[in-house]
C-alpha cells in the first residue's frame, strides 16, 4: 500500500515540532504531526525554563519570552551561590502554538486531536501509526514515522526500543503566580524540607509574575520525605509561603508533569522509524532539562532522516546514524551525569550546603561548562561534597557505568 504521507510524526510538543519544522525548512517532503491534544497549547507540562542556544539556535521570537534572567542562583540549606547564566523563561504554550505555525508555515500539517495508540508494521518494518480521533480509529501510512510522545514513548515502547518503566521516574509541580518577585534570577533550591529527593524552584516570568514549583524524584522521595508528608500542592503552596522574596497576590495557573529518564543512551532508531525527545529518555540526566535537548536530539534526527529519506531508505541501519550520533555526543558525559544526579538527590543537608558553595567557587569557564552540561572529571571532583555514606550507593550506581 503506498504512503499516505512521506513523514508521520506522532505527538506535537518541542522534539515533534522541531522535526517538522526542519523537514519543511530543508525539504519538498510532506510532513503530518499527530498531537493528542485539541491545540497544540494544551500541551503544558513545562516549566518554559531555556538558555541562549534554543532562543538563539532555533530562532524563538521575543513574543513568547515572559523573562529574561541575568544569573542562576543555587540554594540549600545554610548557602546560596550565584552563578553568571543568562537565561530566558518561556510562555510554553505560545511556544508550541509558535513552533507548530511556523511548522505548517514550512509546509507542515498539523492534526490536533489525533492521538497515536500503536505502530503499523509490516514485514518486520514501521510503514505507519494507527491513531484515534473523533472516536474514530484511523489509520497514516509513512515512509518514515517520528515517535516524539513524550514520556509516554507510544511507539518506542511498543518497539522495545525504550520502556519507561525501567526509567527513573519523578514527578512536578509548577504555579504560574501573579505577585511580587524582587529577584532577577533562576532560584534552585536543594532542600529536603521544601522538596524531598528533588528540588524546588522560582522563574521571573514578567512584570509582577513569576513562576514556583518543586518536583521530586520517586527514589529518593521516599528516602527523604517525612511520616506526615502532604500533597505535592502542599509542598508548592509552603514554597511560595516560604521567603519574603516574594508575595502571591493570586495563581494564574498550575500544572503538573512526569519526568522519566535514564542516561538517554538508548535505541533510537528501528526500521521506518526514529524517536526524539523524551520518547527515547533525551531529557538531561542531571538537572533535567528537557526542551533543548528535545530539540537538538530532532535537528540530528532530522539531519539523518533527510539523508535516508533522499536515498529512499529508512531501514535501522541508515537511521542508526542519529543514534551512533546521539550516543558519542552525549554517551560518557550523560552517563557520568546520570552517576552524579543518583547522589545529588539523594544528598544529606550537608552535602546540599557543600554542594551550593562549590558551585560558588566554579571559574567562568566551568560555569560556562555547568550550562552545556559538559563538565570535566576534574569538575565534578571539585564540586562533589564527598560523605563516608555515598560508599554504600555503590552497588546501586554501578548500572549505570
Amino acid at each position: 500500500m503506498s504512503a499516505d504521507a512521506d513523514v508521520v510524526v506522532a505527538g506535537g510538543g518541542p522534539a515533534g515540532l522541531q522535526f517538522a519544522r526542519e523537514i519543511g525548512a530543508r525539504s519538498e517532503y510532506d510532513v503530518t504531526v499527530l498531537e493528542a491534544n485539541d491545540a497544540l497549547s494544551d500541551n503544558d507540562k513545562s516549566t518554559g525554563g531555556t538558555f541562549e542556544q534554543v532562543i538563539d539556535r532555533y530562532g524563538i521570537p521575543d513574543d513568547v519570552v515572559m523573562a529574561e534572567n541575568e544569573d542562576v542562583v543555587f540554594e540549600a540549606p545554610g548557602a546560596s551561590s550565584t552563578l553568571d547564566i543568562h537565561g530566558y523563561v518561556l510562555d510554553f504554550p505560545a511556544f508550541l502554538e509558535f513552533l507548530g505555525e511556523d511548522a505548517e508555515a514550512r509546509g507542515a500539517e498539523v492534526r490536533t486531536g489525533a492521538r497515536v495508540q500503536a505502530p503499523i508494521r509490516e514485514g518486520g518494518r514501521v510503514v505507519g501509526v494507527e491513531y484515534t480521533t473523533g472516536g474514530e480509529r484511523r489509520e497514516l501510512r509513512a515512509d518514515l514515522v517520528v515517535d516524539a510522545t513524550g514520556p509516554r514513548a507510544v511507539l518506542a515502547k511498543q518497539l522495545g526500543m525504550f520502556d519507561p518503566a525501567s526509567a527513573q521516574h519523578g514527578v512536578g509541580k509548577e504555579y504560574e503566580v501573579e505577585g511580587r518577585y524582587d529577584l532577577d534570577s533562576m532560584l534552585f533550591r536543594f532542600d529536603h524540607d521544601a522538596a524531598p529527593g528533588g528540588y524546588a524552584w522560582t522563574f521571573p516570568a514578567g512584570e509582577n509574575s513569576f513562576k514556583a514549583g518543586i518536583c521530586s524524584i520517586d527514589d529518593f522521595y521516599e528516602a527523604h520525605a517525612p511520616a506526615d508528608d502532604g500533597t505535592i500542592d502542599d509542598y508548592v503552596e509552603d514554597w511560595l509561603a516560604a521567603d519574603p522574596r516574594w508575595e502571591v497576590e493570586s495563581i494564574r495557573t498550575a500544572h503538573a508533569g512526569d519526568a522519566v529518564s535514564n542516561n538517554s543512551i538508548n535505541q533510537r532508531a528501528t526500521d521506518g522509524l526514529v524517536a526524539v525527545g523524551d520518547a527515547v529518555s533525551s531529557i538531561n540526566p542531571l538537572f533535567g532539562e528537557g526542551i533543548r535537548p528535545g530539540m537538538e536530539s530532532a535537528e540530528m534526527a532530522a539531519t539523518v532522516a533527510l539523508a535516508a529519506l533522499d536515498r529512499g531508505d529508512t531501514s535501522r541501519e541508515r537511521l542508526a546514524v542519529y543514534e551512533d550520533r546521539w550516543n558519542s555526543e552525549k554517551g560518557v558525559d550523560w552517563r557520568l551525569q546520570r552517576i552524579v544526579c543518583e547522589l545529588l538527590y539523594d544528598f544529606t543537608s550537608d552535602q546540599q550546603r557543600r554542594f551550593v558553595t562549590s558551585a560558588g567557587r566554579l571559574s567562568d569557564t566551568q560555569v560556562d561548562r555547568l550550562q552545556r552540561y559538559e563538565l570535566t572529571l576534574r569538575d565534578y571532583l571539585e564540586l562533589y561534597p564527598f560523605d563516608p555514606s555515598d560508599l554504600s550507593k555503590a552497588r546501586a550506581l554501578v548500572r549505570h557505568v
